[in-house]
């Protein structure tokens, strides 16, 4: 764990969020502080190599700093902070996706070498979120991932072995139990989560969702509440929002953001954001642009034009 901040610093010099060319690895630098601010994690590790994050979700505070990790089984709308970061002492973390081709390849094999007879996770959140330590065996793992970059031969060659040591790591240390949690696909909330994430520019009704759950409505809303701690409505309007956020934050105006998430009318938009975040959408945008979350941004999808 001693060698993994400066090898990440030697990757990201300035604040930002790079995408490597490992699949499914992104590193991120933080040079100051970042206010509480919506967010959307998609199934991930995100580890700290140095500094402190914090989570926010249905009242619970997350917090995990150098050593430990966020494990996130399924993408769900949240509130992150970055309560302390300088130049000297910068926030430094890798983000391993969990829905990469070399990931999801790992995930189904180990849970196809496991038996039935092995005992169900006693620590699994119910909403596949939580905080973890990162073991020496996932530390070593990720320092081989790390070791690869700048050598383009070794990242073709040796990545996607190294990638896979990393997700294998992480399922048979403390972070298995969350890991595990990600379906890969196979659960049927966890099918509608993802396209909610990915159509959430496009109407949703939740008797849309729940028929793609194979449910009825009662037991889609019942099961959907107890996964995720939202009301399907809520989800939606939550994860909306959440994206909005980061659009905003982006520099975009509000019609713009109000557009990317599917709001026809921005003068709801604008209420709605403002229940929400507390503040006019415009006011909003205007106090968080370039506060550093831009950097730590999580991509959301694009809209046709």
């Amino acid at each position: 764990m001693a060698d993994l901040p400066d090898l990440v610093a030697r990757h990201v010099p300035a604040p930002g969020l790079l995408d490597t060319p490992l699949d499914g690895v992104q590193l991120f630098r933080a040079d100051a502080p970042i206010p509480r601010v919506g967010a959307v994690y998609p199934p991930s590790l995100c580890v700290i190599v140095q500094g402190e994050k914090r989570a926010y979700l249905d009242g619970q505070t997350y917090v995990f700093e150098a050593g430990q990790a966020l494990c996130v089984a399924m993408s769900i709308p949240i509130e992150t902070e970055v309560p302390a970061a300088t130049r000297e002492a910068p926030l430094l973390g890798v983000m391993v996706s969990l829905e990469g081709r070399v990931a999801a390849e790992t995930l189904v094999a180990c849970q196809a070498a496991r038996t039935s007879a092995e005992p169900a996770d006693a620590t699994t959140s119910p909403v596949g979120l939580g905080v973890s330590r990162v073991d020496t065996a996932l530390a070593d793992a990720l320092g081989r991932v790390l070791g690869l970059l700048g050598d383009p031969e070794a990242v073709r060659v040796l990545g996607p072995g190294r990638v896979r040591e990393v997700v294998y790591a992480a399922v048979q240390g403390e972070a298995g139990a969350f890991v595990r949690a990600h379906p890969g696909g196979g659960q049927e909330i966890a099918r509608v989560v993802g396209y909610v994430r990915d159509h959430v520019h496009e109407p949703i009704s939740v008797d849309d969702l729940a028929r793609r759950a194979g449910m009825s409505r009662s037991a889609f809303d019942r099961r959907f509440k107890e996964v995720t701690t939202y009301a399907p409505l809520q989800f939606v309007k939550a994860m909306r929002l959440n994206h909005a956020a980061l659009r905003l934050r982006q520099g975009a105006t509000v019609s713009e953001a109000a557009y990317a998430v599917g709001y026809a009318s921005a003068s709801q938009f604008s209420r709605e954001f403002r229940r929400q975040f507390g503040a006019p959408p415009r006011a909003w945008g205007r106090a968080h642009e370039g506060d550093g979350a831009r950097s730590l941004s999580v991509p959301f999808p694009s809209v046709a034009t």
